[in-house]
């Protein structure tokens, strides 16, 4: 079934994440988003452990995509995120490990999100580590503090000789500075009929002197389906001091059962609210 149509202004790019109904496919891969992005590919293992971690990325702002849920971005001012691929041979618990520095250290965990468990975060599949069995990969998250220059920082498990260090390219992306994103504009009807195509555009400016990725999610509510709102990822590289401008129309359909006012709402960079009212459905529907 066809829900909603996406356009997309100025070549960027824009993915649509239906509640509770992904594929793989439905996100960009973001493995290699921008130079130096701090992506560590090859393979580190523990043997006395049978623990494997690989594939640590440092991302300034992140995606997921959430079980029974509509997914969305995670992007605080003042923090970074180090994401990891583990695998073991039995059951791991996320307490077990830490991100430490020459001087500090972290526990796994991320802000709240919206829907549910997360399945996906920064394309690392396989949910959080402790909910998956032996022998099946999942991810392992640290929030750390955005810049963060550091010596020596590594992801530890348990023991003070089991570490998998960051490589040159993910120090240097921890040091860097984040991007900072301003709303310059968001037009949407103040009331449409449900059924009809509601078009929804928004404009922002990248305030820092970084160039970086614009992430984004915005919802729109989705009362009659048993799941979290609609989400639509928004990103796209922008340049420092320059613009970047989305375009899209959402589908209402399924939007309320009776008229009511219902809430857009866009969380990320940037964070904005708008009220839409929903009239009956028009006679030419």
């Amino acid at each position: 079934m066809d829900r909603r149509t996406l356009l997309v202004a100025g070549g960027g790019s824009l993915t649509t994440l239906t509640g509770g109904c992904l594929s793989d496919s439905s996100t960009p891969n973001r493995s290699d988003d921008e130079p130096g992005n701090g992506t560590e590919k090859p393979q580190s293992s523990s043997p006395d452990a049978g623990i494997s971690v690989d594939d640590i990325v440092v991302r300034k702002a992140v995606t997921y995509e959430s079980m029974m849920g509509s997914g969305g971005v995670h992007a605080e001012d003042g923090t970074q995120y180090i994401v990891a691929s583990v695998r073991a041979d039995e059951g791991l618990r996320a307490s077990n490990f830490t991100f430490e520095t020459g001087a500090e250290s972290w526990t796994p965990g991320l802000p709240d999100g919206r829907g549910g468990l997360n399945f996906t975060l920064a394309d690392h599949g396989g949910g959080p580590v402790g909910r998956r069995s032996g022998g099946e990969s999942s991810y392992l998250a640290f929030t750390v503090p955005s810049p963060l220059s550091a010596s020596n920082p590594r992801i530890r498990y348990a023991d003070p000789d089991t570490t998998w260090p960051l490589t040159e390219a993910g120090r240097e992306r921890l040091a860097a500075p984040a991007p900072s994103f301003e709303l310059v504009s968001l037009t949407v009807a103040e009331t449409v009929s449900r059924g009809e195509s509601l078009p929804v555009s928004l404009t922002v400016t990248n305030t820092s002197e970084t160039d970086g990725r614009f992430l984004a999610a915005l919802y729109w509510p989705t009362k009659l389906i048993a799941d979290d709102d609609e989400s639509h990822i928004l990103e796209r590289e922008v340049s420092a001091g320059d613009d970047a401008t989305f375009s899209l129309e959402l589908d209402t359909e399924y939007t309320t059962e009776t008229p009511d006012s219902v809430t857009l709402s866009i969380r990320g960079y940037i964070t904005a609210d708008r009220e839409v009212a929903v009239r009956e459905r028009s006679a030419r529907n």
